[in-house]
Order: structure tokens, then C-alpha cells, then sequence
């Protein structure tokens, strides 16, 4: 079982204990009590009860619910905090064997496309992040976010919306990352992805520096502030990305 946190140096301490990792696996399953937990684990109650206090203190356990039985003691129910902590499938294993198999046969063959080569490591590099169980979203948007509001924003000349867009699938195509299509309004495609194209479906969309730059330059170039979400991708089952634009 892989777990993907929420970049924090207190949280990342709290899995550093066998216990404590068996009570998360157990609580992703369904919501336990302190005795239901000892019970499992075969260890005391005072022992469930000092590992349950620090996940309760970082945030990565919540109490569900509580009962009360017959004399009046409260019975709590705990379980795995959702905002803090998200359990992944096995299908990003899935991921780095595509990888693998990439780069063999690319190594095979005589004449590689241009920029074959610097996808299939640059994929190799997704595919070991989202193996290591850290959740890097977050950090991979505002890195976007910055070269979109900071570089890319500079290339391009319109405001309106669509304008920018337009400016913005040019590049996309000059620098090989893609074919960028307005799917809509406030949606935009892009086909051939040069970060997930062809990748297996592993859960979760794949390329959230993408939907920063995009953000970062509508932002800089609109005056106005923008929220991108990648809504559809090939690590979602779909054979193009989709980022849904929504102005704040």
C-alpha cells in the first residue's frame, strides 16, 4: 500500500514508526476504535492510545464519530483524515514499468523521434516521485505557476482570454509539448502530451506544472486571477488532457 502525503517535515516523522503505519493501513480500511486497533495489533491499549494522540496531533487521523454505551463511556471511532492524507492504488507501479519499456525500445531502435529521448527520462523522473508516495502537486503547479507568470507570460502580446490561448497553443507547438485545442469556453486540450502521452491510467492526472503555467500566464496577461484544473489526462484513462480554466 502507498501512501501520499501532503509535503510536511511533522507528518513525514509520524510514518517513521512500524505502528503507527499499521494503525494508518488499518483506519484507510474502515474506522476502528482504540480496542478494535489493540486488538488487532496485539498490543495495550495505553500503547494504541499514544501512537493515536500523535496522529491526532498532526492531522493524518480524525475521530469519525462517538458512541456512547450503556454506563455512559464514550466509545471513539477513528479514522484516516482525507484532507492530510490519501491513499494511493498500486497502479503507479504500473507507471514505471510503461517507463521501462519505453526506454527499451527507444535504446532498440535505430532512428528515435527528436525529442523521444528527453521525454522518456523526463517521464522516468514523474513516474519515481509518484513512487516515492510524496504528493508533489502543490510544489509542481507553483513551479509552473512561476515560469507562466514570469517567462512564458512575456511571449505573449494578447489580454482576452481566447487571445492568450491562441498565443499560448502556438508555443506549445513550437516547443514540441503538445497540440493545444480550445475544447471549450473556459476548457482547453491538449494532444500528445509531451508529459503523459501514452502513459497508463494510474488514478490521478499527471501534469499539474502544466495546468501552473497555464494559470501563470492568464494571470499575468488578463490582469485577472485564474483557477486551472487538469480534469482529464492520460493517467486517467483518456488519450488527452484537459484543463478546466475558472476565473476568481
Amino acid at each position: 500500500m502507498t501512501y501520499i502525503l501532503k509535503p510536511d517535515e511533522k507528518i513525514a516523522k509520524i510514518f517513521s514508526d512500524g505502528t503507527r503505519i499499521k494503525i494508518i493501513e488499518l483506519l484507510s480500511e474502515k474506522e476502528m476504535t482504540n480496542s478494535q486497533l489493540a486488538g488487532l495489533l496485539n498490543l495495550s491499549k495505553p500503547t494504541i492510545s499514544h501512537h493515536i494522540r500523535l496522529l491526532l496531533d498532526a492531522g493524518v487521523v480524525k475521530v469519525s464519530r462517538i458512541e456512547h454505551e450503556e454506563h455512559g463511556i464514550q466509545m471513539k471511532f477513528y479514522a484516516v483524515n482525507p484532507n492530510i492524507l490519501s491513499v494511493a492504488g498500486r497502479k503507479q507501479g504500473v507507471l514505471m514499468e510503461q517507463v521501462k519499456k519505453e526506454i527499451q525500445e527507444m535504446m532498440t531502435r535505430e532512428n528515435a523521434e527528436k525529442n523521444e529521448a528527453k521525454i522518456a527520462f523526463l517521464r522516468l523522473l514523474k513516474s519515481s516521485m509518484l513512487n516515492t508516495g510524496i504528493e508533489l502537486d502543490k510544489p509542481l503547479y507553483d513551479a509552473g505557476y512561476d515560469i507562466g507568470l514570469n517567462v512564458i507570460s512575456k511571449q505573449i502580446n494578447g489580454s482576452r482570454l481566447e487571445d492568450v490561448l491562441e498565443e499560448l497553443a502556438g508555443i506549445w507547438k513550437k516547443l514540441n509539448l503538445g497540440t493545444v485545442e480550445l475544447a471549450d469556453a473556459n476548457k482547453i486540450r491538449v494532444k500528445d502530451c509531451y508529459q503523459c502521452g501514452h502513459m497508463p491510467d494510474v488514478g490521478k492526472p499527471l501534469c499539474p506544472s502544466d495546468a501552473g503555467i497555464i494559470a501563470g500566464v492568464l494571470d499575468k496577461t488578463t490582469g485577472k486571477k485564474h483557477s486551472v484544473k487538469e480534469i482529464k489526462c492520460w493517467g486517467t484513462g483518456y488519450d488527452f488532457c484537459e484543463f478546466e480554466i475558472e476565473e476568481l
